[in-house]
């Protein structure tokens, strides 16, 4: 078995779709003004970048997401790291007409670890209704029972993956619920969340930047 090298990618809501969209297999390709991919060699620097650029930036749907993949370190030999700032700040620059070659050798999926949101966030377009109510739509619509839960994620799989840390992380009367039906609302999507998705985990919740100052 070959060796790999964990990697990190904070990236905005709508790149993460393109990676969704891909069954979490690769990086979706460069625009052309984006001549170099450039995924980062630790945790600290992508959430400095998904905390601190992606939240306030539209662009990003105002949100930051911290992916983390595994790639066969052999292949890596061929590109350079950068180190933009401090020692924490090392990037590995790919050439975009590269992408293809380096998402080849990408072992397992990528997987989004941690979110962070900025105010003005809203999330993918969902049938559970606006961002603030849509916890509130789970609790209600599943009825407390499992099955019925998995279904919901199911039809809203893209709207629970990007959704789910904003939930954690806003007050519970904001969403409707109170602290307890909130909590308990967190635990059953979990567990239906790994029943259905074992390899993709929901990511943590890095923080609502309204609340993250106060």
């Amino acid at each position: 078995m070959s060796k790999t090298l964990t990697l990190y990618r904070p990236v905005g809501l709508n790149e993460a779709q393109l990676i969704l969209d891909s069954g979490c297999s690769a990086f979706p390709p460069r625009l052309p003004d984006q001549p170099i991919f450039y995924p980062v060699l630790n945790a600290g620097y992508a959430r400095q970048i998904a905390r601190d650029w992606n939240t306030p930036d539209a662009g990003s749907g105002h949100a930051g997401f911290v992916t983390t993949f595994d790639v066969d370190a052999d292949s890596l030999s061929r590109f350079t790291v950068q180190t933009v700032g401090n020692s924490l700040h090392q990037e590995l620059w790919v050439p975009a007409e590269d992408l293809d070659t380096f998402n080849r050798h990408i072992q397992g999926p990528i997987r989004f670890i941690e979110a962070w949101y900025g105010p003005e966030y809203r999330g993918p377009d969902t049938t559970l209704g606006p961002l603030e109510s849509q916890g509130l739509a789970l609790f209600k619509q599943s009825g407390g029972g499992l099955p019925r839960l998995q279904a919901l994620i199911q039809a809203n799989a893209v709207a629970c993956l990007f959704n789910f840390a904003w939930w954690a992380s806003s007050p519970a009367p904001a969403q409707g619920l109170d602290t307890a039906a909130l909590l308990t609302l967190h635990d059953r999507v979990r567990e239906a969340w790994v029943a259905l998705y074992p390899v993709w985990p929901l990511p943590i919740p890095g923080g609502n930047r309204q609340t993250a100052a106060q």
